[in-house]
This record gives structure tokens, sequence and C-alpha cells, in this order.
């Protein structure tokens, strides 16, 4: 039993991007909450309206100030059921909405839902909940970070466990870029991208980022970094998030050559200029920061990578994990405590 009486330490709320998921459980538990507004990485604004508006259509009142969202079920009463459609399929929107409905009195039906199945959920509250026995699925962004890094480095990966439907759209990218996939089981993927398998030369394509079923955004930096490595031009459109980009300036460092204007980028293969050569670097984010990770790979020479913190968030020792796939990789300093 963890007694947070007292505690009001809305700055740590703020440093990450789920620490606002909390809201929706929250009231639909105990009736209030007071969340702060969503942290994370600064990629762009995080809109909260969705949230704001799902908890209304649940009967719970809902205001903002000074920072803070507060959330609190009238008279008492607890949340009902209730229908809502979302304007965007948000994955944090959907996450919130489908906790607090749980607990909701009635039936909710949630429209346009952040889901690769299907686009409606419908669920039924109940008061009291049992434990129960649970497999929590792989992270679709940490696997797809490891198909690209194998592939950055004209090498060779197998992943296991992995759902091969939550990382098509990558495997379809990798496929027309020439590298090879073979699935071995339900769960396990192997990725070839060797010279001697594959050619000398990985070719270019296109990345148009969107929600499910959509190109993750989560992987848009990464294959950025894949494609300075590759032949051709590669154009690149960001949709979800307009300070993605935040990463290009770094890769320019390394001799990336990359034009962007707003929320799209031209990428230049390495037909159309020399290597990557190693540098000094700065992580600006989680998906930014693995990026340059993934490029140094490919770099001549040594790449020194700062501020790695913002990859710890989303990483769990990633240095370690590439050191035992064979690259030349270390850590400097510890990684900062959770």
């Amino acid at each position: 039993m963890v007694d947070t009486v007292g505690l009001h330490l809305l700055s740590l709320i703020r440093k990450i991007r789920g620490g606002f998921f909390v809201l929706g459980p929250l009231v639909a538990r105990f009736g209030e909450a007071v969340v702060a507004l969503p942290g994370g990485c600064d990629n762009g604004a995080r809109p909260v309206d969705l949230y704001i508006r799902g908890l209304q259509a649940l009967g719970a009142v809902v205001e903002m100030k000074d920072g803070k969202v507060q959330a609190y079920a009238l008279n008492g009463r607890g949340l009902v059921g209730g229908s809502f459609q979302l304007d965007y399929p948000s994955v944090g929107a959907t996450e919130t909405l489908l906790m607090a409905a749980c607990m909701a009195d009635g039936t909710t039906i949630l429209s346009s839902v952040a889901r690769q199945e299907a686009t409606k959920l419908v669920i039924k509250g109940k008061s009291h909940f049992h434990g129960c026995k649970c497999t929590i699925a792989p992270d679709r962004i940490e696997a797809g970070t490891f198909l690209l890094a194998a592939a950055i480095a004209r090498s060779f990966i197998s992943i296991s466990p992995i759902i091969p439907s939550q990382v098509s759209c990558l495997m379809q990218k990798l496929l027309a870029t020439g590298c090879k996939i073979r699935q071995c089981s339900h769960d396990t993927l192997e990725v070839f991208s060797a010279v001697s398998q594959c050619g000398e030369n990985l070719r270019g394509f296109e990345v148009k980022t969107g929600p499910i079923p959509g190109f993750p955004t989560d992987l848009q930096p990464q294959t950025m970094a894949l494609l300075t490595t590759c032949n051709s031009l590669s154009p690149v459109e960001e949709s979800v998030f307009e300070k993605r980009m935040a990463n290009v300036n770094e890769l320019r460092k390394l001799g990336a050559k990359i034009q962007v204007c707003a929320s799209s980028a031209l990428v230049f293969g390495k037909d159309n200029r020399s290597g990557l050569s190693g540098s000094c670097l700065a992580a600006t984010d989680l998906r930014g920061g693995i990026s340059l990770v993934l490029a140094a790979l490919a770099a001549e020479g040594t790449t020194e990578i700062s501020s790695v913190a913002h990859i710890d968030r989303g990483y769990e020792n990633v240095d370690t994990q590439l050191h035992m796939l064979g690259a030349d990789i270390k850590r400097l300093t510890a990684p900062a405590s959770s």
C-alpha cells in the first residue's frame, strides 16, 4: 500500500506523456482527480480536448486551470455510461476513456478509436474487479527500432517475442528497400540486410506517418536515419507531430543531406553525397535520440551522443542490448535512476 496523502509533485507527471492517462481511472474510482497537463518530448502540441470531452460524455465535470486538469463526478454518483466519438484516433485519449468507462455505470460506446482491428469499442462498466494474469504485449516501437538497427548496420537480427501484424507497415518498407524478412513462428521475425544477401545498396522509399494502421510516427526518426544510408531520394511526411524533425540538424552533423519544409523532408541517399562520419551530437527527444544512435552505427569513426536521458525514458539499457548484437558502443555515464 502506498500512502499518497500530501503528495503533490505535479512536476513528475509533466516529465512524461503517460502521466496524464491516470485522469480517467482516478475519476472513475475515486470520483475526483487533479492531474498536470501532459509532458514528455517536445514534439509539438499535445491537445487534451478529446480527453476532456470524452470524460464529460461520461458525466464528469472537467476544468482546466494553471496547467492542471481537475475532473470530478457530480454529486458523488460516479461516472455513467455514454457515447463519444473521437475526432482523431488518439491512442492516449482512447486508453484514458477506456479505463474510465470500465467503472462507469452502464454501457459506454467509443467510436473512431485508435485500434488496429476495429473503430468502435463497447464497454459495460462494473463497480468491482478481480485480479488476473496478463501478458503485456511486446513494444512494437522498440521492436521496430531494432529491426531498423539491423537494416542500417547491414546485418542480421532475430527478434522474439514480436507481433508481426503490429510492425507490418515497417516490414513493407524494409522489403521495399531490399531487405529480406522471414517469419519463423507466430512471434519471431528475422531480418537480413547484409551485403552478401541483399546487395551493396538498399533503396530509398517514401514515408508518411499517420494513426493506426498508418506508419507509426514513433518510428519516423529511426527510419529517416536508415534512409540516409540508402540510395536515391526519399520523401518523408510527418502528419502527427509538427516538431518531429528536431533530429535533422543532428543527422546533418554526421554528413546527412536532408531538406526540410514544415513537416516534410527530403532525404538524399548516399549516392547523392559522401557517407556518414562520426561527430558529437545531442539527443533532443526520445525517438530523435535513438535515431542518432542508429545513424552512428553506419557512420565512419566515433560518434558521441549527449543528453541520453531522453533515450533512457523509452529504451532500457539500449547500449547493452546493441553491444550484445555486436555494436561497438559504451556508456560514459551511468543511466539516471528512475
